[in-house]
């Protein structure tokens, strides 16, 4: 192997340090959901998303449920919106699509044999 290729990959090793030492713990459960909900509220304030279409129809399944003593014949209409706004939430999520990074290195994309479409799609985003 040439000198260049053995500096390059020490210089990778140096930059990514000590990554397998030591025993790493494993997140709760709790942790993992907390996360979750966290990353689906961030982003724009105004913009909607499917995570937050989904955890407002929690929230109005969880004011329903708190609301039912005192406001018995409103429930129903709540729980029922609940459901409709989960299930658009569930809707909006297939409908987004996947978005997936361009595989890249050194700058230059490594994806050969796109098609005129996915090229023309990359572009105007």
């Amino acid at each position: 192997m040439s000198e260049r290729y053995k500096k390059e990959i020490e210089d990778i090793l140096d930059q990514a340090g000590d990554l397998g030492s030591g025993p790493r713990s494993k997140p709760g459960l709790l942790r993992l959901l907390w996360t979750q909900a966290a990353r689906s509220v961030s982003g724009k304030p105004w913009s909607i998303s499917p995570g937050r279409v989904m955890i407002g129809s929690v929230g109005l399944l969880v004011a329903a449920l708190l609301l039912r003593p005192a406001i018995p014949g409103a429930t129903g209409a709540m729980l029922w919106a609940a459901l409709l706004l989960f299930i658009l939430g569930y809707a909006m999520f297939f409908m987004r699509g996947a978005r997936t990074p361009e595989k890249r290195w050194r700058g230059q994309s490594l994806e050969y044999g796109a098609s005129w479409w996915d090229r023309l799609r990359r572009r105007v985003k």
